[in-house]
């Protein structure tokens, strides 16, 4: 370790571990499927919207056949939609 013109900054920056990067899963994950099932009890979600949004967003009618993002992204969706309009 150089200690020449460096700073304690510089120092303790350069001797950082890179976080490791867990590789994303191709299909959805089962945590994913069970946050999916509470919230739509939870915010009482019919099918026929479920549907539409399905449909509209990726063009598919069946969620079993949806990505690890593409999970991920209808789940923040619902949990943000505004439903009062």
């Amino acid at each position: 370790m150089k200690q020449l013109n460096s700073d304690t900054r510089t120092l303790l920056l350069q001797n950082i571990r890179q976080p490791e990067k867990h590789p994303v899963p191709e299909r959805y994950t089962h945590g994913q499927y069970q946050i999916l099932c509470r919230l739509i009890k939870r915010k009482r979600i019919t099918e026929k919207f479920f549907l539409f949004l399905l449909t509209e967003l990726y063009g598919e009618k069946d969620w079993k056949q949806l990505s690890y993002k593409q999970m991920y992204e209808l789940i923040y969706i619902l949990t943000h939609y505004d439903y009062k309009e």
